[in-house]
């Protein structure tokens, strides 16, 4: 198991990430520290990007889950306002899916893992979107709440098997 440092490490470069990359684009998004949970609780989502990396020492899957207020902001701003923010049109998941893609590789950049392996986003949409948190102790999750300028929440979720 991956000692607390090197988890620590892990999470503080993907919360740091998205804050930069939403930055980069024009988006402010602040990290919620009062419903920080070391669990997955991410409620009233509706889009949800997900992404699955190996390194030397440790893997696991980041998420990123989207209210539909944030996703809508999320895919105008990428988009320039030239796709409608419409969960069933691919072009507008895959701008979700995209920002997925970025915070990874500056998180990964953070991290300074010379040896990693990323799965392409797996992106999926629907009323109720749940992560399930895994029942094997070796697996530890979080939740990081950002708020963006709108009141919309922006929720990563981390799965880390260490």
């Amino acid at each position: 198991m991956a000692d607390t440092a090197t988890i620590t490490k892990i999470v503080n470069s993907f919360a740091g990430a998205l804050i930069g990359v939403c930055k980069n684009l024009g988006i402010s998004a602040v990290l919620d520290k009062s419903e920080i949970s070391p669990e997955t609780k991410a409620p009233n989502n509706r889009a949800a990007a997900l992404i699955g990396f190996v390194t030397s020492t440790v893997n696991g899957t980041i998420g990123l889950l989207a209210d539909e207020q944030a996703f809508s902001e999320i895919v105008t701003t990428m988009s320039g306002g030239a796709v409608n923010p419409d969960f069933n049109d691919p072009l507008a998941m895959s701008a979700f899916g995209e920002l997925t893609n970025m915070i990874s590789g500056q998180a990964f950049i953070k991290f300074n893992e010379k040896e990693i392996s990323i799965t392409p986003p797996q992106l999926l949409t629907g009323e109720f979107i749940v992560a399930v948190p895994s029942a094997e102790d070796a697996v530890r999750s979080f939740t990081i709440p950002f708020k963006l300028d709108t009141g919309s929440k922006l929720y990563l979720v981390l799965a880390l098997n260490a």
